[in-house]
């Protein structure tokens, strides 16, 4: 019977990050980073991210600690601009 495997791309902050899920072989994400901007690199599991959704939740915190703080969102609509 052939594997299956599940390969997922999502983009953040000008990074994309690639999920490979081998079923109950595991699963790994590889953050890819823009041109210039250095490696690609995996996001490793250890005894704090146990779930999928936890080591994407550690490779977004990786991507913001290289990317800096997240720029404030333009205001939208017709508000007045505060005094």
């Amino acid at each position: 019977m052939p594997n299956l495997m599940v390969v997922q791309v999502r983009e953040y902050r000008l990074h994309r990050m690639e999920v490979v899920d081998n079923g109950k072989a595991g699963f790994s994400v590889v953050i890819h980073p823009p041109a210039n901007r250095g490696a690609p690199r995996e996001v490793t599991r250890d005894s704090l991210t146990v779930t999928l959704a936890d080591t994407l939740n550690r490779a977004k915190a990786e991507i913001d600690a290289v990317m800096g703080p997240k720029p404030l969102p333009k205001p939208r609509g017709f508000a007045r601009p505060p005094r």
